[in-house]
Formats: C-alpha cells, sequence, structure tokens
C-alpha cells in the first residue's frame, strides 16, 4: 500500500513520461460549474467551440445507454434533460480520451478506441452501482471508473510496445501484470495514472485509488477513515468491470472468485443483491 510517491519520484517519471496538463476548456467549464448561479448559455458555448468534442459529446448523449425518448440536437439541449453534472462527466471522459489519444500510433487505433469506449462503459456502470452504496455519489464513482486506467493511455502513447504488454496481460493476475509493466517498460499504469491523476486535480482519494487499485491488501486495512472511501471507489469500479465482461460475453478474469467476496463484503452488499445488478445494468 502506497500513501503517495515522494516527489522526487515524481518528477523523475514526468521527465520520462508525458503527462498532459490538464484541459483549459475543462477548468474554465468546472469553474463555471462551481458558481453559486451557474450560467447555462456560457456552458455551452463553452463546449460548442469545440466542434469535435460537441460531437462527441452528442453522439453519446444520443446512445443507447440514455434511453432517450427524443433525440438530442444541441449541447442546450442536453444539459436540459440530462443536468450540469451529467454532462461535465461526459466532458470530462471525452476531454480525457482526446488528450491522451494523439499520439497512439495508426495501427494500433482501433484497439485503442476500445479501451476507451470500455472505460466508458466501466464508468457509467460504477455510477449505477454507486445507487446502491452508501457514501458515495454516482458522479465520483463515474470519475474513477473513467480515470481508473488512464495510466495505460499514457503508456500506450509512450511506448511502441506497450500494445502488446496489454495483450499478454490479459489473462495474468493483477500482481503479475504490474511485474510485466515494471520489467518491460521501467514504470506501470498505476503509478502513470496517479501522476496524470495529480495534474488533473483530482481529489486525494481518487488519487491514491488510481495509486493502489490491484492491490487486494488494502481491504484488510480498510475498515476506517480515508483508506474505507479508497476501497470503496476500487471495488465499485471492480465490480463495474466484472459485470461488462459478463454482458459482452468475455473471459472471467483469473482471480475473479477469490476477489468477489472481498469486494461484496467491504460494500455490504449480498451475492444475490450482485447477481441482480448484472442482470440490470445497462449498457450502450
Amino acid at each position: 500500500m502506497l500513501q503517495h510517491l515522494p516527489d522526487s519520484e515524481c518528477e523523475q517519471l514526468v521527465k520520462n513520461l508525458v503527462i498532459p496538463p490538464r484541459p483549459e476548456i475543462l477548468v474554465a467549464i468546472r469553474e463555471a460549474q462551481l458558481a453559486e448561479e451557474p450560467d447555462f448559455p456560457y456552458i455551452a458555448s463553452l463546449i460548442n467551440s469545440d466542434l469535435a468534442l460537441s460531437m462527441a459529446m452528442l453522439k453519446t448523449v444520443n446512445s443507447p445507454f440514455f434511453q432517450l425518448t427524443q433525440k438530442i440536437t444541441s449541447i442546450d439541449q442536453a444539459m436540459q434533460l440530462l443536468g450540469l453534472r451529467n454532462i461535465c462527466n461526459l466532458l470530462e471522459g471525452q476531454l480525457l480520451r482526446q488528450t491522451l489519444s494523439g499520439d497512439i500510433a495508426a495501427e494500433h487505433e482501433a484497439r485503442m478506441s476500445y479501451f476507451w469506449e470500455t472505460s466508458v462503459q466501466i464508468a457509467m456502470i460504477s455510477a449505477q452501482i454507486a445507487s446502491n452504496v452508501h457514501g458515495i455519489s454516482a458522479e465520483e464513482a463515474y470519475t474513477f471508473g473513467l480515470f481508473r486506467n488512464s495510466g495505460k493511455a499514457i503508456m500506450a502513447a509512450r511506448f511502441n510496445t506497450y500494445m502488446d504488454t496489454m495483450t499478454r496481460g490479459e489473462r495474468m493476475s493483477r500482481q503479475e501484470y504490474i511485474a510485466l509493466e515494471n520489467s518491460r517498460h521501467q514504470s506501470n499504469h498505476h503509478v502513470v495514472g496517479y501522476l496524470l491523476s495529480r495534474t488533473w486535480y483530482l481529489p486525494e482519494s481518487m488519487q491514491l485509488a488510481i495509486l493502489n487499485h490491484n492491490d487486494l491488501k488494502l481491504f484488510e486495512q480498510a475498515m476506517y477513515g480515508e483508506w474505507h472511501h479508497v476501497c470503496t471507489l476500487i471495488a465499485i469500479a471492480s465490480l463495474a468491470e466484472h459485470i461488462l465482461k459478463m454482458h459482452v460475453h468475455q473471459f472471467e478474469h483469473p482471480e475473479w472468485r477469490r476477489i468477489e467476496p472481498l469486494l461484496l463484503n467491504h460494500l455490504a452488499l449480498k451475492l444475490e443483491e450482485f447477481e441482480d445488478m448484472v442482470d440490470k445494468v445497462s449498457l450502450f
């Protein structure tokens, strides 16, 4: 379990990896969102100022996931129907994808497109699970689900062989995969994602969850304080990932039978309740 990474280690890693800064448009929209009376037309104008971003937002809003009865044709209309918080969550996901996808080799574009689609689906399922769990908001669960594996995208842009690492690691245990990353790339997606979360000013509990999200020993010490919240984030996203695998008929993670009881126990969920979630979850 890592409380944090020393600043000296972070500085060295930043020299070797390009950690993109938080987009200015996201900063502006977050500031506008926090105003006592948010200026909805102004926020819509910020989103509309980036044509690719606004088009991607509308595509997502009109996906089957939201089950809207009418087609949305503008950002203003989307905010009226979905609310500012949902729109900002979607915006964060689109900006994350745009920011981290710029340097991907052409032959890997299809694989990375699937990676981002999966990340958004896990984020959305996490938000649904959070509605059944005490002490965590759907918005927070969504953001963590989105950022949890973001370090993989940065490493894919930095290392030509990282896609091969991802393929090799698909059926490995969590610790085996981290060891493979460290041996081939002298870092791993936990650390790189943590650096990104610091740069983008995510809450500290989310930073720690990204840094430690494959350390199951965390759940042995998760009864109190900050670490309980960190473990809740990790547990929800892990369940969401499993639900997605079951819905798209992928293989079960090799450690799942050992991991599942830890996650359900931490969230105070019975197996039957979780199985109901698997049946009811909405995908797009």
